[in-house]
């Protein structure tokens, strides 16, 4: 039976649960092709699905259970070979199988997650996942893998497989995951993830014109705020102190005693886990010591005054690159593009 790829038209629909008891969780999705049986089975399968850049949140049978963390997908997946046995009931009472053809996905960045989302957490909000599940079956056409199993007899549980599909809505249900969710934004630049969404809404049309200027001016109020709160703070420490932000990949460079420290900058309104950096402010922490300093939380007013805020500092930091996802690509364009305007 073919996959229903429900999620395919919707680029935010990047997120998967691999349940597993497996010890080195997030080194990769692996799966044999065939069940038991020698059929296909769709939890199998669904690993050929995931695409780079995807989210993969790990279910651990062994401790809690509950999602301990998350990784994302690095490369396509491909042909693989596994020695396998079934978890289930049968497959206890079996040894495990020879080397049998797998489907693999390679994945990288693993993270624990701050606070786990245990299964008894789930279960206090059980009935408001029955509603998501329930809403998503209606508009899909298919099943939909969802990852936990709902009945009116038992509490809820984990899905009987190995990976299935998390519907971003039960992402957005969850506060714990607020860091996974700013991690997914697919567009650098496009309006925050708020703290505490609520649930599955339609996707709203792209703002325009006079919508896009007033995100970029408060964008740029924020971020002048939390620059001119990082270069007083140096000042008033005794340090000399210089913008460079406009002619360097890092924002701000101190010096005093004969000693230069580079600072990194992160200004936002909202609570952040995860921050958007460019390939030059990667490149440049690589290979010179620099500062990370995070200020979030930042109140702004209609007349783009800001005040408070957050203040967090990584000394001596370097991004480590198996932790970057990829939010946006960079495209040389191919040759022979039609010129001028369709005519049909």
């Amino acid at each position: 039976m073919p996959v229903n790829r429900w999620w395919r038209r919707d680029p935010s629909e990047r997120y998967w649960l691999e349940i597993t008891n497996r010890d080195d969780i997030g080194t990769n999705l692996l799966a044999p092709q065939v069940n038991d049986q020698g059929k296909e089975y769709w939890s199998y399968a669904l690993v050929r699905e995931v695409r780079p850049g995807d989210l993969v949140l790990h279910w651990d049978k062994n401790h809690g259970p509950g999602v301990v963390g998350y990784s994302h997908v690095v490369g396509e997946p491909f042909e693989s070979i596994i020695t396998w046995q079934s978890r289930g009931t049968y497959g206890r009472q079996r040894k495990a199988s020879g080397p049998e053809a797998a489907w693999q996905a390679p994945l990288g960045g693993y993270r624990q997650l701050k606070l786990p989302v245990t299964q008894a957490r789930l279960r206090e909000i059980e009935s408001r996942i029955r509603s998501l599940r329930d809403h998503l079956a209606a508009s899909v056409d298919g099943p939909v893998y969802f990852p936990f199993a709902l009945s009116d007899t038992r509490p809820l549980r984990a899905a009987q497989g190995y990976l299935t599909k998390l519907p971003r809505a039960l992402a957005e249900e969850l506060p714990e995951l607020l860091e996974l969710r700013q991690t997914a934004i697919s567009e650098p630049h496009e309006p925050e993830v708020p703290d505490r969404p609520s649930v599955s809404r339609p996707k709203s049309p792209r703002p325009a014109g006079y919508g896009r200027q007033h995100d970029a001016r408060r964008r740029q109020a924020v971020e002048r705020y939390a620059m001119d709160l990082v270069l007083d703070h140096y000042r008033s420490l005794g340090y000399e102190v210089e913008d460079v932000g406009d002619r360097s990949p890092w924002d701000v460079t101190v010096r005093r005693d004969r000693t230069e420290t580079h600072i990194e900058v992160k200004g936002s309104t909202t609570s952040r886990e995860a921050i958007d950096l460019t390939e030059g402010e990667v490149r440049h922490a690589e290979g010179v010591n620099t500062c990370l300093i995070v200020i979030d939380q930042i109140d702004l007013d209609d007349n783009l005054h800001c005040h408070g805020g957050r203040w967090r500092t990584w000394t001596d930091w370097t991004p480590r690159r198996e932790e970057l996802v990829a939010t946006a690509y960079r495209y040389p364009l191919p040759g022979g593009g039609q010129a001028g305007r369709p005519q049909k």
